[in-house]
């Protein structure tokens, strides 16, 4: 069975989730995730929804703690509950009844907007990669502006790029080698043929036994790619309730495949097979971020944007439809974002207005 964002954000057990409460919740949408990896856009979009909402109401709750002539206050405080109590005990009465309107698409967009808008905390440093070991049924998160590096139980090393997930089912090195991936990540598998290494991505799946290879698969792009650095690697499909190893790539290339458009759940182009791109002999732009290395080859700034966000911890708006088919070609390393954004100006101009975290691009 699968979900709708509709059934998701109103589900007890979805909201203990994405809020983190319950292990045994935890693990359920996890072990969820491993068995529908095709729900993966689905589950980003209705946690994205949830805790826009929990911002909301936990800012209302603020605003009206800060009433003192609020009778609901009052009530409070003349039971001598203190704010942490507020904030324990009302919330499952209010939650349900803000979810019951947020079931009502409007208030779902609205929310996703109001979310997606909001300013996000300053991350750590851009190359502050750390080393832990992850162990099987676990979760591990980058965070926007920050690269991870993590060792399987198997011995396989990752590094996550930023605002990357990565889930390792629970009986990784034993029962099977799968885990699930939403974002990028650069891996270097061990080797183990009697036990595939299978990377879980929305509407497609890796499988290797012992290989290094780069799966960009971030919910908000145009496009999920896999690209093959050593070995060869099967791009496997599903139909019906099996997979089908649709390619068998080479050393060099990369399988690229369109994502499902958020309104028609449509692809709008098939899938293919093409040649890595390298921006001199010794650097291919698939794995440059790696290297903290901005490489854009004719992109258009739409999709530039997406990869800004999430190197630079902030969120940028497109104003002009024009100006978000303006397409660059550019390196970058060191630069900040307002140098990034200024040495872009001086190909295809336009204007940009930045407050704190939240930059508006306009013509």
């Amino acid at each position: 069975m699968t979900y709708t964002v509709e059934e998701l954000v109103i589900d007890d057990s979805f909201i203990a989730f994405c809020t983190r409460n319950n292990p045994h919740d935890i693990a359920r949408w996890d072990d969820y995730l491993l068995k529908h990896p095709e729900a993966l856009i689905t589950i980003e979009e209705s946690r994205r929804l949830v805790l826009g909402l929990k911002y909301m109401l936990q800012k209302k709750q603020n605003e009206l703690s800060a009433t003192d002539d609020s009778p609901e206050h009052a009530l409070y405080i003349a039971s001598g509950k203190t704010l942490r109590s507020i904030n324990e005990h009302p919330w499952p009465i209010k939650w349900k009844r803000w979810t019951a309107v947020a079931a009502c698409f409007l208030l779902l967009v609205t929310a996703g907007i109001y979310l997606l808008n909001q300013p996000r905390k300053a991350a750590g440093p851009l190359s502050a990669a750390i080393k832990p070991n992850t162990g099987s049924g676990q979760t591990t998160q980058s965070r926007p502006g920050e690269h991870k590096t993590i060792f399987l139980p198997d011995s396989t090393k990752v590094v996550l790029n930023a605002g990357s997930r990565l889930l390792v089912s629970p009986g990784f090195g034993k029962q099977d080698r799968n885990v699930s991936l939403t974002g990028e990540a650069l891996f270097d598998v061990a080797h183990n043929k009697a036990l595939p290494f299978i990377v879980h991505v929305a509407q497609y799946k890796i499988r290797a036994v012992g290989t290094r290879f780069n799966v960009k698969a971030y919910t908000n792009d145009r496009y999920s790619e896999t690209s093959l650095l050593e070995g060869k690697i099967q791009i496997l499909l599903p139909r019906g309730d099996n997979d089908i190893v649709y390619k068998t790539l080479q050393v060099n290339q990369k399988f690229v495949m369109p994502l499902r458009d958020s309104l028609t759940r449509e692809a709008a182009t098939k899938p293919e097979v093409v040649a890595l791109t390298y921006h001199d002999a010794g650097q291919n732009i698939e794995t440059a971020w790696v290297k903290d290395l901005l490489i854009f080859e004719n992109q258009p700034l739409d999709e530039i944007k997406n990869i800004l966000e999430r190197r630079y911890n902030v969120a940028i708006t497109i104003a002009n439809d024009e100006v978000a088919h303006y397409r660059y070609t550019a390196t970058f390393q060191q630069e900040n974002i307002d140098e990034v954004l200024k040495a872009l100006q001086l190909s295809y101009s336009f204007s940009y207005k930045r407050t704190v975290n939240q930059i508006t691009i306009y013509k």
